[in-house]
């Protein structure tokens, strides 16, 4: 499937408010680990919310285009058994 203009802007807009949240949240751990952890360690616990992030968006990448290409998929299925179904018997 081609994108399409407003495909394309809705996209867009989508991923400047994801990166939006996504800075605001990154103040938040980074405060809450300077609160939370002795001055010496910081480091570590800054990779490790960094290692943890980034599999945690891995995995919700993964489960929203695998459920997009599903609906995609069960979308084409039911407009092709639609099709097939008010055909005239003739035509098949």
């Amino acid at each position: 499937m081609r994108p399409t203009v407003p495909r394309i802007i809705e996209t867009s807009i989508v991923s400047a408010f994801t990166i939006a949240a996504v800075l605001i949240w990154k103040d938040v751990i980074v405060e809450a680990i300077d609160l939370l952890v002795p001055h010496g360690d910081t480091l570590m616990y800054k990779f490790i919310v960094a290692v943890f992030s980034t599999v945690v968006v891995i995995i919700a990448i993964y489960v929203i285009l695998n459920t997009e290409k599903r609906a995609e998929m069960t979308l084409r299925n039911f407009r092709n058994n639609h099709i097939q179904n008010h055909t005239p018997k003739h035509k098949r």
